[in-house]
Order: structure tokens, then C-alpha cells, then sequence
């Protein structure tokens, strides 16, 4: 009796009070073989869900155990309660009800096979109904309860996401090595090791035949395809990538992303997504303020090579003199611990005198390029008075680099050229406070780096189109390096601009960017690096930076015309120089676009009257408000004496010219406090108001200040802090003299736009997160801590680690080989609302076309369109094997009929590197699309396959189920569940499986029952219901809809916008309408999308349904025939819009409502008059356009006035490249970026 009570208490209390989800994966390795596979094992699994730059990406991390658990004896668990599986079959216990349960996956699958008894014998069921099912005591987990994860966790943390998210909240600074081993490599020192990221960084890291850097050569050739960008490092990523947002990284080197790579991991702790562990730092970058002796993200490991290096002396040197240099020259640091003890009986001199040899390298180990060395003599070490000690020679091989002083005295020292530093020559810093790396040690990076010679004297290389051979030299490098601001030839003529300009001139590299003011090429390294290498032009602006300043400059903008503000460079017309601010006569100055922006751009202010409402002090219209110089009360002042030349107010608020500043290479800006007769600095800021001090000469900037206060400020009186102490006047003033920004960029409007007060903004770490952040020594390096319960009776227990894939290992001390593959994909219109399956797997070219590892995606164009998917891929054995190929080849499936749809393939070049970071733009195989078919290879049991859009034609087998092999020779047992697929057989043995929509697991076995529920409580109005996927489910989202055209949202229960258009009957319609939607979005460009719609003929009616939000609407008959349907300041969702189209709101063009004199104008003229047919035209026109603005005419101030936004009419539309009309049709978006409908 008791055990059925126990068994219902079991299967109500998760119901009653839910425990958190852990679901160990991959834990039945009884038949994997230990010593020739390092298969993933024992894993959990991890969801990563970041949107940064508006960029969304998807990663799922496993952390998988890094022993296997075959060496641990655990005990038998007797505090758990456990059940048999015919135990709970009696009790209807379902697989779904023990997935809830925390129960790892392979027994849950096990489970559901015992249910389904038909496929087994009776033995089988017998020995089945046996197997045991433990009901763990949160927060232990696993087949028999052994694991829990040995981490703090939070009482709010309500899932395994949560957990992990937290964890990985603590700063990373470990004090221990992790290590790339599958390279030998000695590093001169005795106990540092390799990184990853070393290897093919530019730099020799190993002294051993420098084989970190022996194959990187092929990268120096590697040539990039039209539709890719090339990364420093020689990497070819999808050109949509490149500078897609500052902490967007696709270059392992992250010069996709320029400077903003130089991001430290110890300030931003996260998961280890690719982010953080897949890319790599530059050892010396300009700016930063240390040196690096590693390429790696982690600094911590900088300060554990630098301490190897000083541990490594020579052995003819006693500990007693090594110390003793160290300790008195500071080196490489002061404050060291160590030196506590040191030369306490004798000075460090005396002690160099009497122990140390003549001379002696400091440290015992190359500082730079793997053979330059500092050494130290013992006579300049004992001379008095010297605290500072650079090194007397620099000593290095003279085979790597050369083109120095000639005739010097030279040094042969431990088989090395040695110099003087002034014999190269050689410039230290002169800084005083400067460590010793900085003041002699980083100096030497630049300096020196012709010396850094990694390709030299290879023919086979030097000989390619794509390399310079140096000059009197048999040295020769990438024409991508050239003109970097970094020497690699001997006699520096990579940085002669005459050479630079002849490359660029030919065209024989793509790294060049062209200056428009001068004759001169720079290197695009240069581009936006804070230093002008173009040369100003007459205005002050520098082509290679000011980029926003130059397209200001040159850009028309209908928002700034007339502004009082210059920023169009003249352009010379009929001997006239024209800018936006010429010819203004007609121009409304006071506009949607200059109304209470805080600046005068009215030349007498109208455009800031009654705008300041920091005082209740009112004037009557055409009045500003001022102080008066003589009572230093509130007065007014008439629009007349506004900026006549003449100071009526004080601090001349009615002149503001006088403290304005334009300058085209510089943001405009006005409003300071102007002071009497001050010849010198006249202009002062609000801050100078009211502090107590006179700044003015004659005191202007305090006479006004209230004298009643019972305090005193000690700042001024317009720190915000004071504002509810302020006098009226001050108020005024303090308001006033604020200093205003004109906004460089001014976009398209409805509103008045108000003006933003400039702040100082200072970026701190939340108080919420600093009680989180802390230091954490981490014995699993970038894993998570696991207990082992060896035995609960006598609480023994083990820590292992559950290491993430870029690491192995005990304590995930060990880097792994893998590949970080990045994907987005673009869908065609057949197939954006086609739920797939995306099989992407790591093979071999062996003859067993081994799949080494796998990731599967569902994937819904309407959902996923503006998606990277961060994917991990492993080899299944370590080290890889170096005499094989591998690539990637993806598998496209329809989810919802199981069909195959195409292949994919990604090669995998350059074997020798440990990390292959990829990142690409994947186009998925149209659905009308005839799978290519082949004869060129011999496919028994499969049909010969040519790649979706491969250019190559490149072909392979497409093996029938329960085939594998490169020819479809190996036949495999197939353990999916019944209406999946099989598509392959993995490297450990089990199925790999494309599961039907109500399915998941790793082989189908377990239903969805999310969408088997009430369809009110999922998708309305005949939404279709799709699982989202179990690793990617939250409590608030389980589930996403395809909704039925007309409805939106995420249950499908926003209807869409429709529009029920009549037309006139004089307005003369053809039988296909376009219609155009204009979004309005703030502080950027509007954004058009346009959709085609038929009528038949001799209809009046057409029906419009628009999902996306617009502010304006208007349909497009023929080439220069447009009508306005709507203008809406804020979009109204689910808005049924019902319109008679008529004559009266035709758009007209440019040459309807101005005189051809007019029109014929240059476009920088002809703008101003843009008001005019707004003003004049009877009845009212609603809106008018040219070639490339399109007016709307608006009531504002009791006037009609234009404003326009721009618009090309003779855009063709193409679907931006990607049309598959044919005949010449055109191809319309709802998007530009991640369209719905076309």
C-alpha cells in the first residue's frame, strides 16, 4: 500500500509545485570507445539568446564532461526514491511526464521504447521493464542521482538558462594555463604553453622550426570571392557581415568591426559564445597603453607568459644575481613581493658586481618575433646613480631582417647579432613613469617589425599576383600589407607612398581606399582611425574620416535647407557659389524642423519665440524674452531688434551670432553667455554663470545672480542640482546658455522635433550587477563545476567539469579544435512561410564519410529571417586528422512533408589552424527548384547530387535511408521513431533523425503537445501552431505561429490594415497598382516598402491588407502617376481604412506646379522653392514631387508649407537583386531587409 501512495505523491508533486528542468543528454557511452573517440558525453545543454547592434543570435551551447564517468565507482543510491518502467507503465507515466522530471534524455527514450513493446521480444521487454528510473532530490541529477552542479545559484533562478546566465556573470581571470597541445611547441620558456590564438597570428610564438606560423603562407593567398569581404588575417567572411555592428565579430580578428575590437573579456563576462572565444587581439595596438605577448582575448594569460618569462634564467646565472637585476631596474615591474629579501646585506649593485656574468639576456627569453632578445651588461648596471636601466644591446638573427645602420661595431652573443640600440637606430620612451615593458619593450614592436619575418625567401610563394617582393631582399608579403603604418621590408618600401599608389593605381589589391581631394591611397586600416591621412581639403574635411561631416556636406537635404546653418560646400553656378543657405528668400524658416530646437535658425529667432518654458514670465507675439542689461530684470524684445547688430540683452541672447560656431569639419553649435568688452575669450558656458567668480570682465556673468539665498554654491548656480534655487532670470539665462548641439543628420518628420540638451553621460556598471559581479577562481577554466556523489552515505564526493565545446579536459584545461560556424539565411518567396529542417553536419572525405558532429535547426523564414545562427562543430577525434579534408554539408528539409529539398556546401580550407571561424550567407534551394542531378559519381544505394548554387557543380551521393558512405555502400540500422527521416548515421553510433513537426529528441520519440492544447490558447484566426525548440523554450514561450494572411502578432490575433480604395471615375486605372508605405522612424531615414496589387478591368475598387506599420500611404497608377491615400502621425493597428480616391489627391509633378525656369534650376536652387506651390495652390494641393523628393503639404502656424522626404520614382524594383520575375516584370518588397511578401 505504502508503495502506491509513494507513487502518487510522485506523479502530483511536480505538478503541484514545479522543480527546475535538467536534462542530461548522451550519458548511454557504454559503446563508445574511450581510447579512439572523444565524442561529446554527458552533456547539458545551454540556450544563449543575445540581441546586440539589433542583431538577434541564436547559439545553443553544450557543456559536456570532460572524464569519462567510468571512473568513478558510485555507490548505490539508496535516499532516492527509484521506479522500474513497468512500475510506471502501471500508473500511465508518460516519456513527456519524466522529460519534465529531469530525467537524462537516453533513458526517457529508453522508456518510450519499453512503452512501445511491438518492436521488441519478450527477453527484451523483460530485461527492459527492469531498467530504473530515479526520482532525484533537487538539485541532483542524472541516471542515478550522482551529479549536481557546484555552483551558487540564485533563489530567483528558475530554469537552467538562468543558472548558467549567472554563473558566467563572474569575471574570468585565471591564474593557470589553458593550452592548445596538439602542436608541439617550445616557447623558450619552462612552463607556458600554446593558444589557439597564436598560431597564424603574424608573430612567432614557437622557436621550434617556428611551426606555429609554417603553413600560414596560404593564408597571405587566400583570395576572397566578389560577394566577400577580406579580413586581415587573410579570412573571407560574407560581405553582409562587414561592419554590421561594433561588437558584430565574423573576422577571427575582428576587423570587420575595426577598432571597436579591442573589447576586454574581463569587463564583459558572458556564456562562452563566439563572442568571447573565438577571436583574437592584436599583440600591439595603436592606442592602447600595454604591451601584449599574446594574441589572446584572455589578458590574465599576458601576465602568465610575462611571469614564465623572468622564471626561465640562464643556468650560468645564480638566483642571486637574476634577482638582484630584477628588483633594482624594476624589471618587468615594480612592487614585486619577491624583492622583499633582496639586497638587504649588500646593495643590488654589489651583488651584480660579484655574481653576475659581463653580460646576460634580461629576460632569458625572446621579448619580440620569436628571436630579439635584451641584454645587459654588468658595467653599465653598476654605474652610480641609475635606477633606469635600458638594455645596452639588442640582439637578434640577422638572417629575419636587416637594412640598419652600416658600419657599427656589432656583437655576436649566444649565436645573435647584437646592437646598440642607437645602431639601429632605436627610441625608447621617454616617459618617467613608464614600466619597463612600456618604456623599452613596446617601443620596439613598431620599430622593429620588419623583423618579424614570416614569409621569406619562398619562391613558389613570392612568385604569386597577390605578393610584393621587397626590395633588395628575398623577402616578400601580402599586398594587403602594404601601406599598414607597420615596415616588413627591410628598407621600408611596403610604406612608400609612391609604392602604395602604384598597387592601388592597378588595382592588384582590394585593401585601398582612394582619397577624392588628393592623388594619394591608404590603406584601409587608416579609414576611421581618428587620423587624417588624406590631407583637408579647403573646408577642413579629411576623406579617410568625418564620414558623417563629408555626407552632410554633400548630401541635399531637404530638412536642413535654410537653417542658418551652412553645411553644403559651395557649388559654383553661373559664377555664383550656392550652399543651402543662399537664395532663402522664399524659404518658411520657421518650420516642423527648426520650431523650439533650442538654436535661432531664423535669422531674428521667430523660430524660438514662446518656446522657453523653464519661466512664467510671458511676451507678447514677435516678442522674445530678455534680460535687460541695465536692470537685470526679465523684459521683452521685439522681433525687429533681434540679431540687428546691436546688444539689447544681457549676454547678448539677441545676437546669438556673436557666440556661434560653423565650421564644416566640426558639429555647429551656439547659446554661450557673451561678455562686454571682453576682446579675449568673450564666449562663456552656462557653467560660468553664477560660480562666484567674474569671468567677464566687467562682471556681467554674476551681476544677475540672486543675492537672497541662504546657501552658497560652490559651482554654478545652472548645475541642475540648483534649478529649484534659481531665480526667473536665472532660469532664463541657465536655459539659454545651455549648450546646444545642432543635430548633424535631421530625417523625416511629422512632428515638431525638439531639441536635446547636450549631457554627460557616464557609463557605469549597474549597482545590480556589481553585486553580482565577482572575482571567482575558476578550477573549470570557461566550464561549470560538477559534483560527482561517489557515495551519499559517506559524503564522498569529486569535482569534474562540464567544459563548453571550445575547451576538454578534467578542468577544461585543454583548447579544442573546432569549427565556429556563423549562418544567416535568405529564403525566395516560395518559401518564406515553409517551416524547415536544417541538418548541418562535419564530414570527412573518407570513403566512411564520417559525421563527426551535428547541429539541426528549425527554421521559419518569417521568424528567423534577420537571425545568425552561432553553431559549434567538433571532430570526433583529437587530434584531427591532418591528411583528410572535412567541410560542411547541410541538408535543407521540408519539416511539414518530410521531403528533401537540396544540399549545401561550405568547404573547409586550410587545415593546419586550430580554430576554422566561418561565417556566411546561405541562400535556401528554391522548393520549385529540380534537385541537380550527375553521373560523375558512382552512387549504389543513392542518387548523384550537384550542391544547391554550388558554382563549381561540385557533386556528391545522396544516400537512400540507412545508407551512408561516400557511395552509399555502408549500410546502417535505423533506430528513428516511425515517420521521420533518417538522414545518417554518427560518428558514436547513433541515428541521426529529422523528426515530423509533433516530434522532438534525439530520435523522435517524444510528442509536442504544446500545440495539441486548445488552439484558442495557441494561434488564432487559423494560425498554424509550430514547437519551438525544446532548447530554446521558455516558460512564456513554447510555441510560434505561422499566422493566415490578414493577421499578425504572436497568436495571430492582430487583424492586418486594410485599405478599401474607390477610385474616381474620371481617374483612368491600370490593371496593376502599386501601392507605397512610408514608415516615419526616428533619428533615421524612412523607410519605404510598396506592394502590387491587380484589379480587373472596369473595376473601381481594389482591397489593400498591409501588416507592417506606415505613417504615409499612396498608390502609384503609371510612371508619374501618384495619389495620396494617408497620412497618420501614429500608425493604428488592425485600422479598417476606407477611402474615395479622387481627382483632387493627385500628386502632381515638379512641372506642374512651377514655372519651367524654375524646374530647369539646379537642384541646390530649385529646393527653395519648394514652399511656394503650398502657399499658391487653390484648391489645396496634397502633395507634389521630382526626381527625387517626394512633398507632402502640411498646415503649420496657420500656414501651408512643404515637407518632403525622399523618394526615387524610377527606382527599379528587382526585390534588391534577389527577382525571379521574368519578361522584364518588376519584383516588389514589403522590406528591404527581411521582406515577408513579394
Amino acid at each position: 500500500m505504502m508503495f502506491f501512495i509513494s507513487l502518487v505523491c510522485f506523479i502530483l508533486l511536480p505538478s503541484i509545485n514545479p522543480q527546475l528542468q535538467i536534462n542530461l543528454h548522451l550519458t548511454d557511452w557504454t559503446n563508445y570507445n574511450e581510447i579512439n573517440f572523444d565524442l561529446q558525453h554527458d552533456c547539458l545543454h545551454g540556450p544563449t539568446h543575445l540581441i546586440e547592434d539589433n542583431i538577434q543570435y541564436h547559439q545553443v551551447i553544450s557543456y559536456c564532461m570532460g572524464e569519462w564517468p567510468s571512473k568513478w565507482n558510485i555507490e548505490e543510491n539508496s535516499f532516492d526514491q527509484n521506479y522500474s518502467f513497468s512500475q510506471l507503465k502501471m500508473l500511465n507515466v508518460t516519456s513527456q511526464q519524466l522529460y519534465l522530471w529531469s530525467a537524462p534524455m537516453d533513458i526517457i527514450e529508453e522508456y518510450e521504447s519499453y512503452l512501445n513493446q511491438s518492436l521488441f521480444s519478450n527477453q527484451s521487454l523483460a530485461l527492459m521493464a527492469t531498467q530504473l528510473f530515479y526520482n532525484c532530490t533537487q538539485p541532483r541529477f542524472g541516471s542515478v542521482c550522482q551529479y549536481s552542479l557546484d555552483i551558487s545559484t540564485s533563489s530567483f533562478s528558475s530554469s537552467l538558462k538562468e543558472i548558467i546566465h549567472d554563473f558566467y556573470l563572474q569575471l574570468y581571470e585565471p591564474t593557470t594555463w589553458t593550452c592548445y597541445t596538439h602542436l608541439e611547441c617550445n616557447r623558450g620558456t619552462s612552463t607556458a604553453c600554446l593558444d589557439w590564438t597564436e598560431i597564424c597570428n603574424g608573430h612567432i610564438d614557437c622557436l621550434n622550426d617556428e611551426i606555429d606560423e609554417k603553413h600560414c603562407w596560404q593564408l597571405e593567398l587566400n583570395d576572397c570571392e566578389e560577394n566577400e569581404h577580406r579580413c586581415k588575417n587573410g579570412q573571407c567572411i560574407s560581405k553582409i557581415f562587414y561592419h554590421e555592428g561594433p561588437n558584430s565579430f565574423d573576422c577571427i580578428d575582428t576587423t570587420d568591426e575595426g577598432d571597436q575590437g579591442r573589447e576586454d573579456i574581463r569587463y564583459r563576462s558572458q556564456e562562452p559564445i563566439f563572442r568571447f572565444e573565438d577571436i583574437t587581439r592584436e599583440k600591439d595596438l595603436r592606442g592602447e597603453t600595454e604591451m601584449y605577448f599574446t594574441t589572446s582575448r584572455v589578458l590574465s594569460r599576458n601576465d602568465l607568459i610575462l611571469e614564465d618569462m623572468f622564471l626561465n634564467k640562464p643556468n650560468s646565472t645564480s638566483d642571486e644575481c637574476w634577482l638582484a637585476y630584477r628588483c633594482y631596474f624594476d624589471i618587468p615591474n615594480a612592487f614585486n613581493p619577491i624583492c622583499n629579501n633582496i639586497c638587504i646585506n649588500r646593495t643590488c649593485q654589489e651583488i651584480i658586481n660579484e655574481t653576475c656574468p659581463d653580460i646576460l639576456f634580461i629576460p632569458n627569453a625572446p621579448l619580440l618575433f620569436g628571436h630579439i632578445y635584451f641584454a645587459y651588461t654588468k658595467e653599465a648596471a653598476v654605474e652610480p646613480y641609475i635606477r633606469s636601466l635600458p638594455p645596452q644591446y639588442v640582439c637578434y638573427n640577422d638572417q629575419l631582417c636587416d637594412g640598419f645602420y652600416t658600419n657599427r661595431t656589432l656583437l655576436t652573443f649566444n649565436n645573435l647579432t647584437c646592437r646598440r640600440p642607437g645602431d639601429f637606430p632605436l627610441k625608447f620612451s621617454t616617459l618617467a613613469r613608464d614600466s619597463w615593458l612600456n618604456k623599452y619593450v613596446k617601443p620596439l614592436y613598431k620599430q622593429l617589425y620588419k623583423c618579424n619575418t614570416i614569409i621569406y625567401n619562398i619562391s613558389a610563394v613570392c612568385d604569386n599576383s597577390m605578393m610584393y617582393q621587397c626590395i633588395n631582399s628575398s623577402k616578400c608579403i601580402s599586398k594587403d600589407r602594404i601601406g599598414d603604418d607597420f615596415i616588413d621590408c627591410n628598407y621600408g618600401d611596403d610604406e612608400d607612398p609612391s609604392v602604395v599608389y602604384d598597387i592601388c593605381l592597378k588595382n592588384e589589391s582590394k585593401i585601398f581606399f582612394k582619397c577624392t581631394t588628393t592623388t594619394r591611397c591608404i590603406h584601409y586600416q587608416k579609414v576611421d582611425d581618428i587620423k587624417c591621412d588624406c590631407g583637408r581639403n579647403e573646408y577642413g574635411l579629411c576623406d579617410d574620416e568625418d564620414g558623417i561631416l563629408r555626407y552632410i556636406t554633400s548630401h541635399l537635404s531637404f530638412q536642413t535647407i535654410c537653417d542658418g546653418f551652412t553645411e553644403l560646400i559651395p557649388v559654383n553656378i553661373d559664377g555664383q557659389n550656392e550652399t543651402d543657405e543662399t537664395e532663402c528668400e522664399l524659404w518658411q524658416c520657421n518650420n516642423t524642423y527648426t520650431r523650439c530646437d533650442g538654436i535661432w535658425n531664423c535669422f531674428n529667432g521667430a523660430d524660438e519665440i514662446h518656446c522657453n518654458t523653464s519661466v512664467s514670465f510671458s511676451c507678447p507675439s514677435n516678442h522674445h524674452i530678455c534680460v535687460s542689461p541695465s536692470t537685470n530684470q526679465l523684459t521683452c524684445l521685439s522681433l525687429a531688434k533681434a540679431s540687428d547688430g546691436i546688444i539689447d540683452c544681457l549676454g547678448a541672447t539677441d545676437e546669438p551670432e556673436l557666440c556661434r560656431s560653423i565650421s564644416y569639419s566640426s558639429t555647429p553649435s551656439e547659446n554661450t553667455f557673451y561678455c562686454f568688452n571682453n576682446r579675449s575669450s568673450p564666449c562663456r558656458v552656462s557653467s560660468d554663470l553664477c560660480d562666484g567668480n567674474k569671468n567677464c570682465i566687467n562682471g556681467d556673468d554674476e551681476r544677475f545672480c540672486s543675492s537672497t539665498r541662504n546657501f552658497s554654491a560652490y559651482t554654478s548656480i545652472c548645475q541642475p542640482k540648483y534649478y529649484a534655487f534659481r531665480s526667473d532670470v536665472e532660469k532664463f539665462l541657465c536655459e539659454r546658455f545651455t549648450i546646444w548641439n545642432k543635430t548633424l543628420a535631421v530625417h523625416f518628420s511629422l512632428d515638431t522635433i525638439k531639441f536635446n540638451k547636450v549631457k554627460n553621460i557616464i557609463h557605469s556598471i549597474p549597482p545590480a550587477m556589481k553585486s553580482i559581479i565577482h572575482h571567482h577562481q575558476y578550477r573549470c577554466h570557461r566550464g561549470l563545476p560538477l559534483r560527482i556523489w561517489q557515495s551519499r552515505e559517506k559524503n564522498l564526493t569529486d569535482i569534474t567539469c562540464l567544459c563548453p565545446p571550445s575547451f576538454y579536459g578534467n578542468i577544461c584545461q585543454y583548447q579544442n579544435q573546432r569549427v565556429s560556424l556563423t549562418m544567416r539565411f535568405q529564403a525566395y518567396s516560395d518559401s518564406r512561410r515553409t517551416l524547415l529542417a536544417l541538418v548541418i553536419t562535419l564530414i570527412d572525405d573518407s570513403d566512411r564519410r564520417i559525421i563527426h558532429s551535428h547541429e539541426q535547426l528549425t527554421y521559419l523564414y518569417f521568424r528567423d529571417c534577420q537571425v545568425k545562427f552561432n553553431i559549434y562543430l567538433l571532430y570526433s577525434i583529437r587530434p584531427k586528422n591532418d591528411t583528410q579534408n572535412y567541410s560542411i554539408h547541410i541538408n535543407v528539409y521540408d519539416k511539414i512533408l518530410l521531403t528533401y529539398r537540396g544540399s549545401l556546401l561550405i568547404p573547409i580550407k586550410f587545415p593546419f589552424l586550430p580554430v576554422h571561424r566561418i561565417a556566411v550567407h546561405l541562400n535556401i534551394p528554391r522548393i520549385n527548384a529540380d534537385i541537380q542531378s550527375c553521373t560523375n559519381q558512382t552512387c549504389i544505394h543513392g542518387q548523384c547530387t550537384i550542391y544547391s548554387e554550388d558554382s563549381k557543380g561540385t557533386s556528391f551521393c545522396h544516400c537512400n535511408e540507412r545508407w551512408s558512405g561516400k557511395h552509399c555502400t555502408i549500410p546502417y540500422t535505423c533506430k528513428c521513431s516511425s515517420g521521420s527521416l533518417c538522414a545518417g548515421i554518427l560518428a558514436n553510433n547513433r541515428s541521426l533523425c529529422v523528426c515530423p513537426i509533433n516530434k522532438f529528441g534525439p530520435r523522435c520519440l517524444f510528442n509536442h503537445t504544446v500545440c495539441q492544447t486548445d488552439q484558442n490558447n495557441t494561434c488564432n484566426n487559423g494560425g498554424v501552431c509550430i514547437p519551438i525548440d525544446e532548447h530554446m523554450q521558455t516558460d512564456d514561450k513554447k510555441f510560434f505561429c505561422i499566422c493566415a494572411k490578414g493577421f499578425t502578432g504572436g497568436q495571430c490575433e492582430i487583424p492586418d490594415n486594410k485599405m478599401i480604395l474607390s477610385f474616381h471615375k474620371h481617374i483612368r486605372l491600370s490593371q496593376t497598382l502599386i501601392i507605397h508605405f512610408i514608415k516615419i522612424i526616428s533619428n533615421s531615414s524612412p523607410k519605404n516598402s510598396s506592394t502590387l496589387i491587380t484589379i480587373p478591368i472596369h473595376r473601381k475598387t481594389a482591397i489593400v491588407n498591409w501588416t507592417n506599420e506606415f505613417h504615409i500611404a499612396f498608390v502609384q497608377l503609371f510612371v508619374k502617376d501618384f495619389y495620396l491615400i494617408t497620412v497618420q502621425k501614429r500608425n493604428n493597428l488592425s485600422s479598417i481604412f476606407e477611402k474615395t480616391i479622387n481627382p483632387s489627391d493627385r500628386c502632381k509633378h515638379i512641372s506642374e506646379v512651377l514655372n519651367e525656369t524654375i524646374v530647369r534650376l539646379q537642384p541646390i536652387r530649385r529646393i527653395k522653392y519648394y514652399h511656394v506651390p503650398c502657399h499658391q495652390s487653390s484648391p489645396s494641393l496634397p502633395c507634389f514631387f521630382d526626381d527625387n523628393h517626394f512633398c507632402l503639404c502640411t498646415d503649420f502656424n496657420h500656414q501651408r508649407i512643404a515637407n518632403c522626404f525622399e523618394f526615387n520614382y524610377m527606382k527599379k524594383f528587382d526585390c534588391f537583386g534577389g527577382s525571379s520575375c521574368k519578361n522584364g516584370a518588376q519584383c516588389l518588397q514589403d522590406s528591404s531587409e527581411c521582406p515577408k511578401t513579394s
